[in-house]
């Protein structure tokens, strides 16, 4: 009784419909292209060297210091002659930012030290790649207690992974 009811136009509705359905799914194809454009997009503008080192940098050790987890790794640095001179850094330097030109790593220490932390250190490592410490000490306890402030509060933005504690070998 009801299909002698329907028009020619509803039939063919009705059974293109399912095909129609199905192709409105999301599915795992659409999944990972959208997310590989977020990517690019995020990654727009570095180039592939750059997104390999960050990569790396954002794998960055854990090690545990008074029953907490906290983010360390150790470099070999040498410390960035500045005027006024600075004192060469110490063991453990909390790591606010990485960049390959002095000249960016010199802009956010000099916000650092604008917004009080003038212990700050421009420090290079072999691949001259310059780091940012907010600041440098002997006592882990010490760098520990920076880091904290720093990830409550930052004068400076900061990209994961920092920040870090880079320990001097």
């Amino acid at each position: 009784m009801i299909i002698k009811k329907l028009t020619i136009p509803m039939l063919i509705l009705l059974a293109v419909s399912p095909t129609m359905l199905h192709s409105c799914k999301t599915s795992e194809e659409n999944y990972k292209k959208a997310y590989e454009a977020a990517v690019e997009k995020q990654n727009e503008g570095y180039t592939e060297e750059e997104i390999l080192n960050m990569a790396k940098e954002e794998a960055i050790p854990r090690t545990l210091f008074n029953g907490d987890s906290i983010p360390m790794k150790g470099v070999y640095v040498n410390t960035v002659k500045l005027d006024p001179p600075v004192e060469a850094a110490r063991r453990y330097n909390v790591v606010v930012a990485t960049f390959k030109q002095k000249f960016n790593a010199m802009s956010v220490l000099d916000r650092l030290r604008a917004a009080g932390y003038t212990d700050g250190r421009l420090l290079i490592d072999r691949d001259q790649r310059y780091y940012v410490a907010a600041s440098t000490t002997d006592t882990l306890a010490d760098a520990v207690a920076t880091l904290r402030e720093l990830q409550k509060s930052s004068p400076v933005a900061m990209k994961s992974p920092c920040p870090y504690i880079l320990r001097k070998p």
